[in-house]
């Protein structure tokens, strides 16, 4: 059978001697690749803050896989355990957060791309009254919680994660941000009782106050992402805000086959028009092929707001067990 196939070749006037050999070397390119980059580009190890439910990791997986142009695994590990990520994971990729100690990933590791993840107020196109194409401001937003509260006295119309300290980092620096945007001081929370609810100069007063008014469900003070994210999509709350791969925005395809039949908006605080965004870099190592692409991981866009890592664990460590406290208390 062998002799036959070399003699069809040798009819075009290849020798028997070049047929084998490039027969070999076909081999061994297959060999290579099955071995080399196959490996390094499906097995994902992903270190992050962020709280990976299944529905979020799977988000994450198929923009990445198709992003990376093929299937990709993507393997969770603790923050904490960056550093034996690093040494167990020769040959693999790595995908951490932008700020985060790169120094301890392996010597020959570069930044090959990046993804985005963005937090976003995720809306059922269910609810009476949303409208289908514009924005809410704060005041619209408050408007139409009372409204849905109204007609459905039983019901919450808005569920948080708030017992997750991202979460309420999040929201402390979204609010200041608009806030500054808008003009509103939140140097000093006197008088607050007196404002109004989407004037509030503090995050906490606003989500307390949304509380008291039977707007935010209260056992989102209890409620980590996950639970959120279920209390959403058993239809128990209109509202709730969680995060998505930024491709996710202006993309209603995207939107019905990972999450339902719902709009993605900026969270409504002020006249707030941003998205937090969280930059996840990858690193690959140049032994598998890989080139490093300058500035990979550095934000430009000024339609988001991008997240420090340091400054948020810092955050975090130091104010967020006393500002979930007051959210629990009311003690402003």
């Amino acid at each position: 059978m062998a002799d036959f196939i070399l003699n069809q070749q040798l009819t075009g006037g290849m020798t028997k001697k070049t047929a084998i050999l490039r027969l070999l070397l076909l081999l061994l390119l297959l060999q290579q690749l099955t071995v080399v980059s196959l490996p390094a580009a499906t097995r994902v190890f992903l270190c992050s803050r962020l709280e990976f439910t299944p529905a979020l990791l799977d988000m994450l997986r198929r923009s990445f896989s198709r992003k990376l142009g093929r299937a990709a695994t993507i393997i969770l590990q603790p923050v904490e355990n960056l550093a034996n990520v690093a040494r167990d994971a020769s040959g693999s990729l790595l995908l951490i957060e932008n700020g985060m100690e790169n120094s301890l990933l392996p010597e020959d590791y570069v930044a090959v791309m990046h993804l985005d993840l963005v937090w976003a107020m995720v809306a059922s196109l269910r609810m009476p009254g949303l409208s289908l194409d514009q924005s809410l401001d704060g005041e619209q937003f408050v408007t139409l919680l009372r409204e849905l509260k109204r007609q459905a006295p039983d019901r919450y119309p808005w569920f948080e994660s708030l017992n997750s300290r991202v979460t309420l980092r999040n929201f402390d620096l979204l609010f200041n941000s608009a806030a500054i945007q808008a003009g509103v001081s939140t140097e000093s929370v006197a008088g607050a009782d007196q404002k109004k609810l989407w004037l509030q100069p503090d995050a906490i007063i606003y989500l307390y106050q949304a509380i008291e008014e039977h707007l935010l469900n209260p056992f989102s003070i209890e409620a980590d992402l996950g639970l959120a994210m279920n209390v959403f999509e058993a239809d128990d709350a209109w509202f709730v805000s969680q995060w998505v791969p930024a491709d996710f925005l202006g993309d209603d395809r995207l939107c019905r086959e990972n999450l339902g039949k719902v709009r993605l908006l900026p969270l409504p605080i002020f006249n707030n028009t941003k998205y937090p965004r969280l930059r996840l870099c990858l690193y690959g190592p140049r032994s598998a092929g890989f080139k490093s692409l300058e500035d990979v991981c550095r934000p430009t866009d000024e339609n988001f707001i991008d997240l420090d890592y340091q400054a948020d664990m810092e955050w975090i460590e130091k104010k967020s067990a006393d500002k979930y406290d007051a959210l629990i208390m009311g003690g402003f």
